[in-house]
C-alpha cells in the first residue's frame, strides 16, 4: 500500500502556493521558447516545473479534500489518491498520470521540444486551476 501522510488545510494551502510558483516559472520559460520549436533548455525547464506544479497541486487537492496526500517514493501513488477527490479527481488524475509517466525524461533527460513543454504546462495548469477553483 502507498504511503500517505496527514495534511491540514494550512499545509494544503502552502502546497497550493508552491504549485502556483512552479506553474508561473513553467509559463515564463515556455514564453521564452515561443519562437523555438526545436529542443531547448527553456522548454525543458518549463516541462520540469510543470511536473513539480502538478505534484504540488495534487497534494493540495488531496490535502483539502481528504486530509492526506501521497508521500510514496513512487509518485504514481498520488494519481490513485487524487482519483478519489470529488468531483473531477479522475480527470485530474489522468493529467497527473501523463506528467508522471514522463517525469524522469522531463526532469533528468535531454532537452525537450516546445510542443512537449506546452502539453506539460497545459496539464499542470488544469490541476492548478482546480486548486484555485476550491479557494486555496
Amino acid at each position: 500500500m502507498a504511503r500517505v501522510v496527514t495534511m491540514n488545510l494550512s499545509q494544503a494551502r502552502e502546497r497550493a502556493a508552491l504549485a502556483r510558483e512552479h506553474l508561473q516559472i513553467a509559463a515564463e520559460r515556455l514564453e521564452m521558447c515561443r519562437l523555438r520549436p526545436d529542443r531547448s533548455s527553456e522548454a525543458q525547464a518549463a516541462a520540469s516545473n510543470a511536473v513539480l506544479a502538478a505534484i504540488a497541486a495534487s497534494d493540495a487537492l488531496c490535502g483539502q479534500a481528504l486530509g492526506q496526500h501521497a508521500a510514496d517514493h513512487d509518485h504514481r501513488a498520488a494519481t490513485t489518491l487524487l482519483r478519489t477527490v470529488e468531483p473531477d479527481g479522475p480527470r485530474l488524475a489522468n493529467k497527473l498520470g501523463r506528467l508522471l509517466s514522463d517525469k524522469t525524461v522531463l526532469q533528468y533527460g535531454t532537452f525537450c521540444t516546445r510542443a512537449t513543454a506546452e502539453q506539460a504546462v497545459r496539464d499542470a495548469r488544469s490541476l492548478v486551476d482546480a486548486v484555485d477553483s476550491r479557494g486555496m
